[in-house]
């Protein structure tokens, strides 16, 4: 038995939240990439900014119409304590505690979106793309909890490192769910545009 496709009506619902989360992240990682004297004010507020961002939109993603309703309060649940540890790591002052919070908010949300992918995938086929960005997530958590020592240009380039990965395949994701939301009308074009053609030829 094939795997159930996303309609366009799924597609079409998720299309918003998974492009604004990709570009959340290619922002971040930008940032990393390019913010050479980045101190741990700087580290702060950018990850901040990033881990509370991402947590609105995963609960804009799974508080659509389409989703099953078994999938709103674990998947919910990650991704306000994403946003809590966003807030949170605006008033830390140190690498440390930034690269805790951190650690906290991606496995928190790793672990709600390797849930509704494990759990929930059929009946909802986007959550399919949520086994990379489960997994992504714990990868994150344990490795800024082993860079615990880093200073704050380091922790910032680990933690974009991942932004980066997370950037690529949810920006893929999104445009896949454009292209699944247009299906229907590229096929209403190409029948409408064999018509006339037929029509032609039988005139001629």
């Amino acid at each position: 038995m094939p795997a159930p496709k996303t309609t366009p009506a799924q597609a079409q619902d998720v299309f918003r939240p998974v492009l604004l989360r990709g570009l959340t992240a290619t922002v971040y990682a930008l940032l990393s990439i390019f913010w050479v004297g980045a101190d741990e004010k700087a580290l702060s507020y950018s990850t901040a900014a990033f881990l509370v961002v991402t947590g609105v939109f995963m609960w804009q993603y799974v508080s659509v119409d389409s989703a099953p309703d078994k999938s709103r309060g674990p998947y919910a649940l990650g991704a306000g304590l994403m946003l809590m540890a966003g807030i949170a790591t605006i008033f830390a002052t140190t690498t440390l505690w930034i690269g805790i919070l951190a650690a906290f908010a991606f496995l928190a949300s790793g672990l709600a979106e390797l849930y509704v992918f494990f759990t929930l995938r059929t009946q909802f086929p986007p959550f399919r793309n949520q086994l990379v960005t489960g997994v992504v997530g714990v990868i994150l958590a344990a490795a800024a909890l082993l860079g615990l020592n880093m200073d704050a240009h380091a922790m910032f380039g680990l933690i974009g490192g991942g932004a980066i990965v997370l950037a690529v395949f949810v920006l893929i994701a999104g445009f896949g769910h454009r292209h699944e939301m247009k299906l229907p009308a590229d096929a209403e074009g190409q029948e409408t545009g064999g018509t006339p053609a037929a029509g032609t030829d039988a005139a001629n």
